[in-house]
């Protein structure tokens, strides 16, 4: 129908998906680490009563024998058909002679952790506030906020900027690009307090501090000795530092002193370090043994089991006459379907977070076997959904902040997921040409540094097709000076 002013009403049928309050809470479990699904399920014990949990029998460890050899044929990164990962049953593991001093030592370890919280402003708070006083755009606070999220304990950032951009774009769907990330890291996050936040390594923190911290010769005398003669301050060469730089020995010394002044470990100050208030509890434990059997389990530390209370069928069977009655045998079976419904999401998650972790193992197989990361493949959320059978978005949700354990250290499943760049014209990672990049400059003389022009070159001769441009972001990206500030 038309109305007097030529405006009509128009009826449009769309058609939506709409999520099942299961699928929700599956989602929302399937978001959540060890630690927070803990507080979780404490929480739905307290508010449902039909709900109990029996701490005798724990879940522990969840998990079952990955492929059987090193020599058995791997995956190569693509989908042969319809084949899915489908993990292997599960099985509980007990440990009868557990006399529980792990489990009160982990429990004193978290109570201290809470203590230091409770008295301490929180190294990424102290850090976001500071982002008020710089005008931003809310893109650039959000691109900020994650910069500041990937410091490691102290302070420094050791993550390159592209897989920095790479992540943003994956888990968080903020599109940026290495070149903002350098400007926002070094006119923003390296402009913080303390002194030498966000520097890509050990020099460049100290560089920061120097510069901000000293003026006149006393500045210029550590920029020099960090500059030009990092390798004999690294090794402590202090008579051949004093000879180089023409200082006598009270001028020596007074150098001495201020560089003890400074702070290596910046993050520190603002309770930064992991070793005292935050311990990563991993999520996935991946073992390989001496024939190269890998074997995964699903930590689920001390969680209860649940199940619904055995008094509730009796309930279920009493009359109900009055409206009071009928109300509360009403409220009774809604209680006692959330108790079901929250058992089967727990179970639904489980199975989802074995099933992706046993995919990030077949594509990275060689890496969990041998602990060198330049063995990562190109490893993108699709491959892991096609393998799975999953939805990239529920990938997504288990790799975003689950930490798996291994015989070569504690890592986040988003360091698996890995950019493909080209070498000899087969698909390799971006690592591989970090690492070659940062092998030829310790190799190099330091008399005579390799210029990008050089450095192009000889990554050429290793089979990598890289620009200039290219090659000093990477060189940017690994805390690698120019060629004229590492010079000896």
């Amino acid at each position: 129908m038309i109305n007097k002013q030529g405006q009509g009403t128009i009826q449009v049928q769309t058609q939506t998906q709409q999520l099942t309050p299961q699928q929700v809470l599956l989602v929302r479990l399937t978001e959540l680490p060890l630690n927070d699904l803990r507080e979780r399920i404490d929480k739905e014990l307290e508010d449902n009563p039909w709900l109990q949990g029996d701490l005798s029998e724990q879940s522990g460890t969840e998990g079952s024998d990955y492929e059987t050899k090193a020599e058995d044929s791997a995956y190569d990164g693509t989908s042969d058909g319809d084949e899915r990962v489908e993990p292997a049953p599960t099985s509980v593991l007990f440990d009868d002679e557990d006399d529980g001093s792990q489990r009160d030592s982990n429990d004193k370890a978290e109570e201290h952790r809470r203590e230091l919280a409770d008295t301490a402003e929180s190294f990424f708070d102290h850090l976001v506030d500071q982002l008020g006083e710089y005008q931003l755009t809310d893109h650039e606070q959000e691109v900020m906020k994650y910069l500041i999220g990937s410091l490691a304990d102290d302070g420094l950032l050791r993550i390159p900027l592209m897989q920095i951009a790479d992540e943003l774009d994956i888990y968080q769907n903020v599109t940026t690009s290495p070149e903002e990330l350098e400007r926002l890291l070094v006119t923003v996050l390296q402009q913080m307090e303390p002194a030498g936040i966000g520097a890509r390594s050990l020099q460049e923190c100290l560089v920061i501090q120097a510069r901000r911290n000293y003026q006149g010769e006393a500045r210029d005398q550590m920029l020099r000795l960090f500059l030009r003669y990092w390798d004999d301050f690294t090794h402590q060469r202090w008579s051949r530092i004093q000879q180089l730089m023409k200082l006598d020995d009270l001028a020596l010394e007074h150098l001495q002193q201020r560089i003890q002044r400074l702070n290596p470990r910046p993050g520190g100050s603002l309770g930064g370090d992991h070793s005292d208030n935050h311990v990563v509890t991993p999520d996935f434990i991946v073992e390989v043994d001496e024939n190269g059997q890998i074997q995964m389990n699903l930590n689920e530390g001390d969680l209860p089991r649940l199940s619904i209370s055995p008094d509730a069928e009796q309930e279920l069977q009493m009359p109900a006459v009055t409206v009071s009655e009928r109300e509360a045998m009403k409220y009774l079976r809604m209680q006692i379907g959330n108790a079901k419904m929250f058992i089967d999401a727990l179970a639904q998650r489980r199975d989802t977070m074995l099933r992706t972790m046993w995919a990030i193992i077949r594509i990275q197989r060689p890496f969990f076997l041998e602990g060198d990361e330049t063995l990562l493949r190109p490893m993108k959320l699709e491959d892991v959904a096609d393998l799975t059978g999953q939805d990239i978005s529920t990938v997504s949700r288990v790799s975003n902040s689950k930490f798996v354990q291994t015989n070569h250290g504690i890592y986040p499943l988003r360091w698996f997921f890995t950019t493909a760049a080209r070498q000899n014209g087969d698909e390799v990672t971006i690592r591989k040409i970090l690492q070659a990049l940062k092998e030829i400059v310790d190799a190099e003389d330091h008399r005579h540094p390799l210029s990008d022009e050089r450095l192009v070159m000889m990554l050429r001769e290793r089979g990598y097709d890289v620009a200039r441009r290219t090659v000093a972001k990477y060189r940017t990206q690994l805390g690698i000076p120019e060629s004229r500030l590492r010079r000896i």
